[in-house]
């Protein structure tokens, strides 16, 4: 074992803590999600040390008993926190957010949920707080680091050539930084993206950089590095070891309070970030301050426990939002801190330090079969328990009035039944949804997915009429023109929305004439550069024989409220489902208020206000049922819902008829589709 350092148990707790307030909402420590870096790079440090100084002693390693070891610090630990959570979820979660926990506690399991958060996820998104397990992300980094680490150390150490273990390391934090660049402020994520048929949801680069261990090698290896130059220095002036740790310190803690969850992450700031924990580990043993400011009883005790604090801060958040918990109370904060602190300790205390010091689980000599034979046991049970908790017909948790389809189920259900068919004057890659009715008269509707969650009610109101649907998720109508561009986060994506919108132009301008053409989309720039755009494309729509109108937007009620309300009632009451399943009110004024402005600025617009919001009130639900399918797009019954209004059928110039009765009738007790839609 290598030397104990009290001063880098105290680093652990300037990391964790700093993790546990910006996740809590402390406004001064908003970038207090830079302490997981601080926690490679004790990682890189650590594992370098303890494998460098076992192979000098012994010109080997046994990787059965370091992989061992390993498990035993961090499994237990790990299918605790899980297991307790899938339970919470059981208890407390929609069938879509417990199904999604679910996975996510397998993949935490398997050490590759920030490959399944990757795929699914931004970390600073909306549906964050409604993933309990999305902090195992960095777990999944780290242990993707001992996988790989030790096997490429070793084989370097045995070598026996000090040039090229450090040239190595070198080598691996420059190429790891190099993608970081490439991927962020380059375009190689885009090339990658079109290549790759495996990466076909290839997210924007700054979201792969985030979550992909390739990407944080540098962190580590920041680390990894300070074993090899330590030695050859020497021990430091206490002076200067002094201002080295202070330094590194005021880094760290500046980028606590000073970063955004905005800034460009991980690239140059999380190097930054990696560079003052370098100088703190590097210089904290010869210096008096790191002592007393990371030495002491208790900044060691919180440094002791950060891994357990770390796996239960989270869950603890979100379970308490989705109790109708009030996040933005100081009071709140600070009991779940409280809360936080306490269930760490007992996890640390009942599983963590047990796990990891128990004699019988210390049997030497291990072998990797070994290893295998006793992980594999409480893994494999952990694995068998949830899936057959998810065989189980666990939807009985949840009452029937309560029951609504997931997000994924509403889509399917709105395809299968609105998008069928192709028609020959429709090119397929401009037309994505083509509802056809063999009708000699077509509508058209042009926009982002906004537009597509209009044609269920668009079908209904118009039933021998064929539906057309040009649309690409996240791409405005407007983008591409008058030199306005809807950044996709993305260059291909952003290019493939421009170039979309001038083709759906050029078919325009020789198709046969639909009898409406629609242009809608969601609420995006100023309704002054909007209403501009759409005047330009509405005139050049007319001029080539097209009967246009501008579709105002739907106002979103910015909250899942069919998720919300979708959940068992063991803690659950209809009160309380009553205050904590509401659309957020400021949210809805503000969409009000850009309705209001594009309607002033926009000939042939046909508002939503005058349906969604009689009488200055908005309406999210229809005889109990939500109107949307999750916090912005409309389900089929809210397209349904909204459309047959007839205020809104006289603005289709008499060509629909009233469908108010469909939705009852024809949309919830259908049966043509494999779905029954319930909310």
């Amino acid at each position: 074992m290598i030397e104990y350092r009290k001063d880098i148990d105290g680093l652990r707790a300037l990391a964790v803590l700093g993790v546990v307030g910006a996740h809590l909402g402390f406004e001064q420590l908003k970038g207090g999600f830079v302490g997981v870096d601080v926690f490679f790079v004790i990682s890189g440090y650590l594992i370098t040390a303890l494998l460098t100084k076992e192979f000098r002693l012994n010109q080997t390693v046994n990787f059965g008993s370091f992989f061992w070891r390993r498990i035993r610090r961090l499994v237990p630990a790990v299918l605790a926190t899980v297991g307790l959570t899938v339970i919470a979820a059981f208890l407390l979660f929609s069938k879509e957010q417990f199904e999604s926990t679910v996975w996510s506690s397998i993949t935490a399991i398997l050490s590759i949920s920030n490959i399944y958060f990757w795929s699914s996820v931004g970390y600073f998104d909306a549906d964050a707080i409604s993933k309990p397990l999305l902090h195992t992300w960095s777990l999944g980094v780290e242990e993707q680091f001992y996988l790989f680490w030790p096997f490429v150390l070793i084989g370097l150490l045995k070598l026996n050539r000090l040039v090229l273990t450090k040239t190595a390391i070198f080598v691996l934090f420059s190429a790891s930084f190099a993608l970081n660049a490439l991927f962020i402020s380059g375009d190689l994520g885009a090339v990658v993206a079109r290549q790759s048929k495996l990466l076909v949801n290839f997210n924007d680069g700054g979201t792969t950089a985030f979550y992909w261990f390739p990407f944080r090698i540098f962190e580590f290896m920041v680390g990894a590095g300070l074993v090899f130059i330590g030695p050859g220095i020497g021990r430091l002036r206490k002076s200067v070891a002094d201002f080295l740790v202070l330094l590194g310190t005021s880094i760290i803690v500046l980028y606590m309070v000073l970063l955004s969850e905005d800034a460009v992450f991980p690239y140059y700031n999380a190097l930054v970030v990696a560079a003052g924990t370098g100088l703190i580990i590097w210089a904290g043993k010869d210096s008096g301050i790191a002592g007393l400011v990371f030495g002491n009883h208790v900044a060691r005790f919180f440094g002791r426990v950060s891994y357990s604090l770390y796996l239960v801060h989270w869950p603890i958040i979100v379970f308490f939002v989705s109790l109708g918990g009030d996040l933005t109370s100081l009071q709140s904060k600070l009991v779940l801190l409280a809360l936080t602190i306490l269930a760490g300790y007992l996890l640390y205390f009942t599983v963590e330090n047990p796990m990891r010091n128990a004699s019988y689980l210390t049997v030497k000599p291990l072998t990797y079969r070994a290893v295998m034979q006793r992980a594999s046991l409480p893994a494999c049970a952990a694995l068998m328990a949830m899936l057959a908790l998810v065989a189980k017909d666990y939807e009985d948790r949840i009452p029937v009035e309560r029951k609504t389809l997931t997000n994924s189920e509403w889509r399917k259900f709105e395809r299968e039944k609105y998008c069928t068919g192709e028609m020959p004057e429709f090119p397929k890659d401009i037309f994505t949804c083509q509802n056809d009715r063999n009708s000699s008269e077509t509508i058209v509707v042009w926009g982002d997915s906004h537009a597509l969650h209009t044609v269920a009610g668009i079908s209904e109101i118009f039933p021998d009429t064929n539906i057309a649907i040009a649309y690409m998720p996240g791409c405005i109508p407007q983008s591409g023109f008058n030199g306005l561009v809807r950044d996709m986060k993305r260059k291909d994506l952003t290019e493939s929305c421009i170039k979309k919108n001038r083709q759906f132009l050029n078919w325009a301008s020789d198709a046969p004439k639909p009898v409406l053409t629609l242009i809608t989309s969601a609420k995006r720039n100023t309704p002054k550069q909007i209403a501009e755009i759409n005047h330009e494309l509405t005139s050049y729509l007319s001029k080539s024989g097209h009967n246009v109108y501008i579709l105002g937007d739907f106002i979103r009620p910015e909250m899942k409220l069919a998720q919300c309300r979708a959940v068992p009632d063991f803690f659950h009451t209809e009160e309380m489902l009553s205050r904590i399943c509401g659309p957020k009110l400021k949210a809805v004024s503000k969409e009000v208020r850009y309705n209001l402005r594009l309607a002033e600025l926009t000939p042939n617009y046909i508002s939503v206000i005058d349906i969604q919001c009689p009488d200055d009130e908005c309406i999210f639900t229809n005889n109990g049922k939500a109107l949307h399918r999750d916090n912005h797009h409309l389900s089929p019954y809210g397209s349904i819902t909204l459309f047959s209004d007839v205020r809104m059928l006289k603005k289709f110039m008499g060509l629909g008829r009233d469908v108010r009765g469909l939705i009852s009738s024809q949309l919830i007790d259908s049966s043509s589709a494999d779905i029954e839609p319930r909310g």
